[in-house]
């Protein structure tokens, strides 16, 4: 059985590839380690310019992935700022100094050829993601106007069953009356036949 990259949920991943390309990180990567171990689901890699630019990248990551309520498990490599890695259960940030990343080559480990995003093939991931999350929105939109319409048809439709009902109730009235009527009158009919057959 074929593995399907890309499969699990990459939201988080993609926040922080977004997050790198807003500040100037460099050669970001995404890349899919949800079948390869059971470490993470997602890798992302990222180059910084200096050890400054990568501790200022590891802030902004955080800030970021903490407005959507997801916190750091561990951090590694915060003393000399040259590799640092931030660990979100899911998710593992990796930032790098150039000599570092070409030194140790963490991609070329992971990559099986078809796990591996860079920045354009990120963006393309998140306008799927976003097509999907439009298209499942216009589809719930969709269904609470057929709900809407549905209660409004079941609507009219008891109102027209109530006024059968009432019609059927004043109809069966009418006839008891009638009915009533008649006995009525039979029996004042009766009862003057009686009365004519006493006095003869």
């Amino acid at each position: 059985m074929k593995a399907k990259q890309f499969v699990k949920d990459y939201t988080l991943a993609t926040t922080a590839c977004k997050v790198f390309e807003e500040n100037k990180a460099e050669n970001i990567l995404l890349i899919d380690v949800s079948y390869l171990s059971n470490i993470a689901d997602y890798f992302v890699i990222a180059t910084a310019n200096s050890t400054i630019h990568a501790k200022s990248l590891v802030e902004h990551i955080e800030d970021a992935l903490e407005k959507k309520g997801e916190k750091v498990y561990r951090r590694d490599g915060a003393g000399d700022g040259r590799w640092l890695v931030l660990d979100f259960g899911t998710l593992i940030v990796h930032i790098f100094t150039p000599e570092i990343r070409e030194f140790y080559h963490l991609e070329k480990l992971w990559n099986d050829g078809k796990n591996t995003l860079n920045m354009a093939g990120i963006n393309k991931l998140i306008e799927k993601a976003d097509l999907e999350s439009k298209k499942a929105q216009a589809e719930s939109e969709s269904d609470k106007i057929e709900t809407v319409v549905k209660s409004e048809d079941d609507l009219k439709k008891e109102n027209k069953k109530a006024k059968e009902n009432k019609k059927v109730k004043e109809i069966d009235r009418s006839q008891n009356n009638e009915k009533l009527i008649i006995l009525a009158e039979n029996e004042v009919a009766q009862n003057g036949e009686n009365d004519s057959e006493k006095k003869e």
